[in-house]
């Protein structure tokens, strides 16, 4: 079923009589991403690049098949590994399970945004704020993880993810920005194709990842 434009009328409804909720954010953000909410039960292997600014480009794929919790994930023969729900196999290199459970989470998170902030007990900032993001006005999301502070900044007028950051540290501003370019879609989702990575707050250029194809 198509939510984009009962969405949108909650969404301007909220608007009219105050304060946005985060949820209410995200609703935007999953009609533009993902209208027909095919993320849960995606199947679909992903090839992608990790560049860095000094040393060898890494090229993955990662098999998905999230109705089933499984992943097998490649990293350019170097390292792979199978993970069906919270058990993993080393099927080369010499790591551990564990690396490929981290790994797994990983992938999944930044490649399933916005729609992995859907999972359960996701904590929310009960306050959106807004900002400017390269000329654009956006509600901004605050999630408050254990281990660090994250923001997403959504484009008000569409619902696209334009950015997001984290901080180890709010009080020091240590961290990382995310900035996203281009988009390709799979099955009616729309993903970020490019991410390019910056430390906070010095801004100093980490690298960028590239979605080359979805099968």
């Amino acid at each position: 079923m198509k939510i984009t434009a009962v969405v949108l009328s909650v969404f301007f409804c909220a608007s009219a009589f105050g304060q946005l909720t985060p949820q209410q954010v995200l609703a935007k953000a999953a009609a533009y991403h993902d209208p027909n909410n095919e993320w849960p039960t995606l199947k679909a292997t992903f090839h992608f690049t990790e560049t860095r600014p000094e040393g060898e480009a890494s090229r993955s794929t990662m098999e998905l098949n999230n109705e089933l919790t499984y992943m097998k994930v490649d990293r350019g023969g170097k390292e792979s590994y199978e993970i069906t729900a919270d058990s993993a196999k080393v099927l080369s290199g010499d790591k551990d399970p564990a690396r490929g459970l981290r790994l797994r989470n990983y992938f999944l998170y930044l490649w399933g945004l916005p729609m992995k902030l859907y999972d359960e007990g996701t904590p929310f900032d009960s306050k959106v704020t807004t900002a400017e993001v390269d000329g654009i006005t956006c509600d901004v999301i605050r999630v408050v993880y254990e281990k660090d502070t994250w923001y997403f900044s959504i484009d008000q007028k569409t619902g696209r993810m334009v950015q997001y950051k984290f901080y180890q540290d709010e009080a020091t501003g240590k961290g990382e920005v995310i900035t996203l370019e281009d988009e390709i879609t799979v099955r009616g989702i729309t993903i970020p194709q490019k991410r390019n990575w910056y430390t906070l707050p010095e801004m100093k250029y980490l690298g960028t990842d590239i979605l080359s194809r979805v099968e």
